[in-house]
């Protein structure tokens, strides 16, 4: 049955199938033809997939997010940055990535940064003489990147399929997600060094005061949903619903820029999103499932084990394998289908589940960046009219730095035993 679920499943896909209803159709194939299971336990899976509770987290981001960037949290963010950073040789560009930094602890779909933040920066620096190329590679690494930033989708999805520590994920997810935007930051700087970029004005006191008053509600924000769930207040679910309603007040009564009118907009683009994202968990579950009842995950971690029993190596081998499939498959269904197939393997060889997951998600993150699928450079591209092939060349330092960043993220708590 492994063949025909993977080979199904690419067939589907080849002929322009969305993955949520490929991967259900490759199922039933699977199951109709090359099992005895019954096909009415496809329906009962695709339900009892999203009946978990950790899920309900995705629908209250998201729409957290829709609600902020309605209430004009993104400009303030951005006004803030620009008098922290702007001043900077390079500035605009320190901007875009502490913006999208922030906003990432407030979204938590890398898609959504991308296009929010993008569609007001890139513009800006393509007129202050950045080019074209330079502005969509930056905002489409920083937008991708930065996607262990809590609450980030990615992380609360594999948190829910290896029954793994979602505060845990956060609160490591999130020191990454520091430690690459220092990163991003040095590289960014020295590349305006070398290409002799602008600095903007140097703000003051009154504008950095004043700035700050502004964003204030915005910086609160991410520390109270992850210090709330940090120290146990509520649960990453529940801090779903706090960012919501902390989401509506701002805008409400803080801000005064949220309508009613918004208000509705933002939960009708929410809720087409999460019914996308929530139909390809859906799916991608049968998928799952009917990899588990054909023994392909056993299959797989025995013969990866009798290949090699080595840690460092098992990685390596995880790592090519994800970079591969990140290319093809979105990030949420790529967890779906390969978590199952890739934790046995993990934990058999000593692997802690939080380290695999975030391995994982960075490397899904850097899927993001590469075509075909490649969401946020083709989201980059389109923002700054320009084409992929275009931005391809300028991708290929900041590319690099994503890998020399999986590296450490991959091979540096091994060494230290950090997990």
């Amino acid at each position: 049955m492994g063949y025909a679920l993977a080979f199904g499943f690419g067939a589907l896909l080849v002929v322009g199938l969305p993955i949520g209803i490929a991967l259900a159709l490759s199922s039933m194939i699977g199951l109709e033809f090359f099992s005895n299971v019954p096909l009415e336990i496809a329906a009962q899976r695709m339900v009892a997939g999203i009946r978990n509770f950790p899920l309900l987290a995705i629908p209250l981001y998201v729409i957290a997010g829709a609600l902020m960037n309605a209430s004009g949290i993104t400009q303030r963010l951005i006004d803030f940055a620009y008098v922290l950073v702007g001043s900077i040789r390079g500035g605009l560009g320190h901007v875009t990535v502490v913006t999208t930094a922030i906003f990432g602890g407030i979204s938590g779909s890398q898609v959504a940064d991308t296009s929010s933040v993008g569609r007001i920066m890139i513009p800006q620096m393509v007129q202050r003489g950045y080019s074209p190329r330079y502005a969509v590679s930056l905002m489409a690494t920083a937008g991708a990147m930065f996607v262990t930033i809590p609450p980030s989708i990615n992380l609360i999805v594999y948190g829910v399929l290896a029954q793994a520590s979602i505060a845990d994920l956060f609160f490591y997810g999130l020191i990454i997600g520091l430690a690459f935007v220092a990163s991003l930051l040095i590289v960014g700087y020295i590349v305006a060094v070398v290409k002799k970029q602008p600095a903007e004005r140097r703000a003051t006191a009154k504008e950095i005061t004043t700035a700050l008053g502004r964003a204030v509600w915005a910086l609160i924000l991410p520390v109270v949903i992850i210090g709330g769930i940090r120290i146990g207040a509520f649960t990453p679910t529940e801090g779903g619903a706090v960012a919501v309603l902390l989401a509506v007040i701002i805008g409400f009564f803080v801000h005064k820029e949220l309508t009613l009118k918004k208000l509705f907009r933002s939960m009708t683009e929410s809720s087409v999103l999460v019914g996308v994202i929530m139909l390809v968990i859906a799916a991608a579950q049968i998928y799952s499932w009917a990899l588990v009842s054909g023994q392909i995950p056993q299959a797989i971690s025995t013969w990866m084990l009798n290949l090699t029993d080595n840690p460092l190596l098992i990685l390596l081998l995880i790592n090519i394998l994800i970079l591969v499939i990140g290319t093809v498959m979105e990030g949420n269904a790529a967890l779906i289908v390969f978590v199952p197939l890739l934790l046995p393997v993990a934990t058999a060889v000593g692997i802690d589940p939080v380290h695999l997951g975030l391995i994982m998600v960075v490397n899904l993150g850097i899927g993001l960046l590469t075509p075909p699928v490649g969401l946020c450079l083709l989201v980059s591209c389109k923002i700054g009219k320009i084409s992929v092939s275009q931005a391809v060349p300028a991708m290929l330092p900041w590319f690099g730095l994503c890998l020399a960043f999986l590296f450490g993220v991959t091979y540096l708590p091994v060494i230290f035993g950090w997990f």
